[in-house]
């Protein structure tokens, strides 16, 4: 059978996304591996299924795939994708929707820009910083790119690291986190960020993941940096987040009870296709 598909993209993350409500299928692994190939296949870095809603209440359920084929947590750019592609092609007809995903069900807003709004969980900022290591500030000194010599630590998705810099284009951010690798001074898999504050309603991050390298999509890490900035005062909300790995943009904003944290990005769909089951 022939499956139609669509290719999206949004904030460095491409998309294949099968709508699984107006046709049917079983799609296995190996399915995806083969599909995910850039050469070989379609190419691309996460699959999302669109699919009936286990409760009556939701409008319809979406399941994230890895290029391995195996099921994964989302991420906003993987729900911003989503939710355009439903609105573009008029798969429910109200610019809110109410959407299950892995352990929870968000409510989302399409706005006529094509950008998607989502709530997001609020990090926890820890009482503990963590010093940059003695030896590493030696070996680059003067290091006239920092502002701080401590990181603030945050929990969110997974364990942060932030470090508020002066020029992110001068920070040896592959270095320092080569050499916490290698002291091993954090938990492995920690996101470290270095964030540039450009005025009070702007920042710029570059973000590496300890054991696997640096961030080229938008991740949680891009979204906790910024969210410490605020949380810290350097900035106020709503903050435009600009990601260098990622070269993709967003916004974050506080809601006026400053109880909740809401993303907004963009996507784009790329084009239509269809693909031999």
């Amino acid at each position: 059978m022939l499956l139609r598909f669509s290719k999206m993209h949004g904030l460095g993350n491409d998309l294949m996304v099968i709508d699984l409500i107006s046709q049917h299928a079983y799609i296995q692994p190996q399915h995806i591996r083969a599909w995910s190939d850039r050469r070989q296949g379609v190419g691309f870095l996460r699959m999302a299924l669109i699919e009936v809603p286990q409760h009556p209440d939701d409008d319809f359920s979406c399941r994230i795939f890895d290029s391995d084929g195996a099921e994964v947590d989302w991420l906003a750019s993987d729900v911003c994708c989503v939710a355009r592609l439903v609105a573009d092609k008029r798969l429910i007809s109200k610019a809110q929707m109410r959407i299950e995903l892995r352990h929870t069900v968000l409510d989302v807003q399409v706005h006529a820009d094509g950008s998607v709004s989502l709530p997001m969980v609020q990090p926890e900022l820890l009482a503990e910083r963590i010093a940059l290591p003695g030896g590493f500030l030696q070996s680059h000194a003067p290091a006239s790119w920092l502002l701080d010599t401590h990181f603030s630590m945050l929990s969110m998705h997974g364990l942060h690291a932030v470090l508020r810099v002066s020029e992110l284009g001068h920070t040896p951010l592959a270095e320092l986190c080569a050499y916490l690798e290698q002291q091993q001074s954090m938990p492995r898999y920690t996101y470290v960020s270095a964030l540039q504050v450009q005025d009070a309603s702007n920042v710029q991050i570059s973000t590496w993941q300890l054991g696997r390298g640096m961030l080229d999509n938008f991740q949680h890490g891009f979204c906790a940096a910024a969210l410490c900035a605020v949380a810290q005062n350097w900035v106020h909300t709503p903050v435009h987040v600009e990601c260098t790995g990622a070269k993709a943009r967003a916004w974050l904003h506080l809601s006026d009870d400053q109880q909740h944290v809401y993303f907004t990005g963009s996507a784009a769909r790329v084009y239509e296709g269809q693909i031999r089951l």
